[in-house]
């Protein structure tokens, strides 16, 4: 029997899913023909439990809508946490890069000053030291910035790096 003929019959309209699961497997069931079987179906009260299977499937899906809804605030402060904390996080990061930016400024001036000690006192040493610090390219053009004499040992990494 089709949805349409039932509600023809019996002036009642289920959902399709009742219909589907509950109504159409019992019609299926039986051998009655569509007529009697629907008379019975009123009469053994069956619009009466279709509307109390409707009223508790809404209740289950209230409930379930209620627990949406508490999990979606507990979700909510979740979030705003996580917002809070990316906050400080960002903060602490732009902190550590800050201080980590003023270190190797003074990491650099701390190069230059060995440089400027190393020239002094002629130290092949310092000067390796400062090279392994800040690159040999950085070093030669600070010594041809600052009009230094450039070393035999410079001439010759120049040279190597030519070739």
């Amino acid at each position: 029997m089709l949805i349409s003929e039932f509600i023809e019959r019996t002036g009642f309209r289920p959902t399709e899913d009742y219909y589907h699961t509950v109504i159409e497997p019992k019609y299926d069931a039986s051998y009655l023909e569509k007529d009697a079987w629907c008379k019975l179906w009123k009469k053994n009260g069956g619009i009466q439990k279709a509307y109390d299977a409707l009223k508790e499937q809404a209740s289950h899906e209230y409930a379930n809508v209620l627990s949406l809804e508490s999990k979606n605030r507990e979700l909510d402060k979740m979030v705003a946490s996580m917002d809070e904390d990316l906050t400080k996080y960002k903060e602490l990061s732009e902190t550590a890069m800050s201080d980590l930016n003023a270190a190797q400024e003074r990491e650099q001036s701390m190069m230059y000053e060995l440089l400027e000690i190393s020239e002094k006192y002629a130290s092949a040493e310092l000067r390796e030291i400062v090279i392994n610090a800040i690159g040999f390219k950085e070093y030669i053009s600070y010594k041809f910035e600052h009009d230094m004499a450039i070393w035999q040992l410079d001439r010759d990494k120049i040279i190597e790096n030519l070739k």
